[in-house]
């Protein structure tokens, strides 16, 4: 009888010291859970769902996901910035940003500037953005829209992958043209201040031409311009304006 107690205590001690060491361990997780932050230093930062699908990321240029398409990723360099992607795991947007000064501009520049915002298409690039563009001062900042196609980029990787694998020639050449085509992606709108120093809001078509222009020149001279499929100017206000005749550039 005496043996039995003893073994029920020795129980009871055993239960009860368990529950303190889960007690502490919950504690101990929870706390981690809601830890404050002063400063955190990181070359990649994931945010995610519950089931660890991506949310967004934050990296630097050599941590930056590759893009991802129709569940289908492929290579390209990118630069610093943060990735969005939407409920089905694809990118659907971003920011990227950054400057480069000596050997890392293009020929002539002193130093290259830029930053961009913009919004994709299901399952395709950009359909909307903010973009920053210096070479040394010659800059434009504008807000832009794509009209792209409704094929998922994913096939036009797939397609740019197989022709590449294609022997070269004439055959290699049409296919690329083909795969051009059918992803041309025009510029719909412009709207901001191009490298002319001019403000400028421009409409065009659906091939791409500009149609319409309006503007406030470097000199603060305002004037809107209709322009056919070749981008000579139709009609021209005010009617005195001297770019009648004039190609848009």
């Amino acid at each position: 009888m005496d043996n039995t107690q003893k073994r029920l205590r020795l129980l009871e001690a055993y239960v009860v010291l368990s529950l303190l060491v889960l007690g502490v361990l919950a504690f101990t997780a929870l706390a981690q859970t809601r830890q404050k932050f002063d400063e955190i230093t990181v070359e990649r930062l994931n945010v995610v769902e519950k089931n660890g699908q991506l949310v967004a990321v934050i990296a630097n240029s050599d941590r930056m996901p590759d893009p991802v398409v129709g569940g289908k990723t492929f290579k390209t360099e990118r630069p610093p910035g943060m990735i969005f992607y939407n409920g089905i795991g694809d990118e659907c947007g971003g920011l990227v940003f950054g400057a480069a000064t000596g050997e890392n501009t293009r020929a002539g520049d002193k130093y290259g500037a830029y930053g961009g915002f913009s919004l994709d298409q299901y399952k395709q690039s950009q359909a909307i953005g903010l973009i920053y563009n210096d070479h040394s001062g010659s800059r434009e900042v504008a807000l832009k829209v794509w009209d792209r196609p409704e094929t998922s980029q994913s096939e036009f990787i797939e397609r740019n992958a197989a022709i590449s694998k294609m022997p070269d020639g004439p055959e290699k050449e049409a296919a690329r043209k083909s795969l051009r085509d059918s992803g041309f992606s025009p510029t719909r709108i412009f709207v901001g201040k191009n490298k002319e120093r001019e403000a400028k809001v421009t409409l065009y078509d659906a091939k791409g031409n500009a149609r319409i222009n309006m503007i406030v020149d470097a000199a603060g001279v305002p004037r809107l311009d209709f322009l056919d499929e070749s981008g000579k100017v139709t009609y021209s206000m005010p009617g005195n304006s001297k770019t009648n005749g004039q190609k848009d550039k």
